[in-house]
């Protein structure tokens, strides 16, 4: 806004420390909705550490051939004004609504993109006289939907992760052992054989502790969705079952 920085107003201090991560996900994200838009500080700041990768992922790929990175920097700081302010968008959210908070944020942001857009029309129909070309028409709002889907989904799974690093560490060194096999099979793609040798264990031991290992995944990608989409089982396995099938569609 104006040649302000999204960091310049609203800073990006002191998100979710490791420690606190599952804690935060233990209640809804309409709870922190509720706690954002009556101006708690430290609710805004996770808020929009959660969301702005979300925000800049769609804006920089329906912006990539026309706009500079400061001027992304400012849309996405021009989204959370809309939600912030009084009276904002974030007072008016229906937890209801279809879609969940995900599609009302996608909402907010398309509408925020559409009026820069509109502005920046604006100042072309004056710069015509001087030669200034139209700019060869983005991606369509089907193509922007997925854009913005993916980046979604590679949220909650980060925070899915820290979630479950956080209990990981917690469980001692078992643990600790799982986390790493599971990064060393999904991460690094490594066969249970390879790591075997590798740790020199038993495969079928091995097997048993990966099997351990998706299921405290699950449960942790569970608990973060459930954050998102508070309600019953079922649409939660199947936001959960929705996220993996973006993720592997990549």
């Amino acid at each position: 806004m104006e040649g302000n920085s999204y960091h310049a107003k609203f800073p990006l201090g002191g998100y979710s420390p490791l420690h606190l991560m599952a804690e935060h996900f233990s209640s809804t994200c309409w709870v922190e909705i509720q706690g954002a838009a009556a101006g708690d500080p430290a609710v805004r700041d996770r808020f929009a550490r959660r969301y702005a990768p979300v925000i800049r992922a769609y804006l920089g790929a329906r912006w990539n051939r026309d706009r500079r990175s400061q001027e992304i920097e400012d849309a996405v700081q021009d989204v959370f004004v809309e939600l912030f302010k009084a009276g904002g968008a974030l007072q008016r959210v229906d937890s209801e609504a279809s879609g969940g908070f995900r599609g009302f944020l996608y909402g907010i942001t398309r509408n925020v993109a559409l009026r820069v857009e509109q502005n920046q029309g604006r100042r072309r129909e004056v710069e015509m006289v001087t030669g200034f070309s139209q700019v060869t028409p983005g991606p369509s709002d089907g193509d922007l939907a997925q854009v913005f889907d993916r980046a979604w989904a590679k949220s909650v799974m980060k925070d899915a992760w820290e979630v479950l690093e956080e209990r990981s560490a917690a469980a001692g060194e078992t643990g600790r052992r799982r986390l790493a096999l599971l990064r060393a099979r999904t991460e690094d793609g490594k066969p249970i054989r390879d790591i075997a040798v590798e740790w020199q264990a038993d495969p079928d031991f091995l097997h048993d502790e990966y099997a351990a290992a998706r299921k405290e995944f699950k449960k942790a990608l569970r608990q973060v969705v459930e954050y998102h989409v508070p309600g019953a089982k079922d649409r939660v396995d199947q936001e959960c079952q929705r996220l993996l099938e973006i993720l592997r569609s990549e």
